[in-house]
């Protein structure tokens, strides 16, 4: 069996993102004319968020405005519902209050086991990225075709990676 980074891939192949909920996939709206297993085959320039690279359920990314919009939402409920204590009066007055206090304590250990805020997935590719992974001496409308293990980058600081190429299994 080849090695996924050598094979094609092509319309309907799965992909993951770090800053992402769920698996997505990766799929070509018009084809370029050209097929392998009856499935269109993909290009290196087919990078464009929601219309090649579809949404992948949610965001955990921290860079993501959706995201810290989300948080900020959750600190403000928070802080509506939970009323200071007795301590916590005490540190207003004389100690500079609870953000005080939080600045002192390991932020990462105050979250641990909680869930993650989650905002609007919205992949965003810089301007003239590609895949990383074509194939040199193939061009499918004068872009080289797309291999597996293919990566790209969202601006969120998301790594966008094929899991697989999409074609389906060779009947025998």
């Amino acid at each position: 069996m080849p090695d996924l980074k050598d094979t094609y891939v092509v319309h309907c192949s799965s992909a993951t993102c770090t800053m992402g909920m769920r698996p997505s996939y990766v799929v070509l709206r018009q084809s370029h004319g050209v097929f392998m297993r009856g499935q269109a085959l993909m290009t290196v320039k087919d990078c464009q968020p929601e219309v090649n690279i579809i949404c992948f359920g949610g965001c955990f990314s921290m860079e993501n405005p959706s995201t810290i919009a989300a948080a900020e939402e959750v600190k403000r409920q928070i802080e509506e519902e939970a009323p200071d204590t007795f301590i916590d009066k005490v540190m207003n007055r004389f100690g500079g209050g609870k953000s005080k206090q939080a600045k002192q304590n390991d932020p990462s250990a105050a979250f641990e086991g909680m869930p993650q805020v989650v905002g609007k997935c919205e992949p965003k590719i810089v301007g003239g990225q590609e895949w990383d992974n074509g194939k040199e001496d193939v061009e499918t409308d004068s872009a080289h075709s797309l291999l597996g293990e293919a990566k790209i980058f969202c601006m969120y600081g998301g790594e966008i990676k094929l899991e697989n190429a999409g074609q389906p299994e060779a009947g025998g």
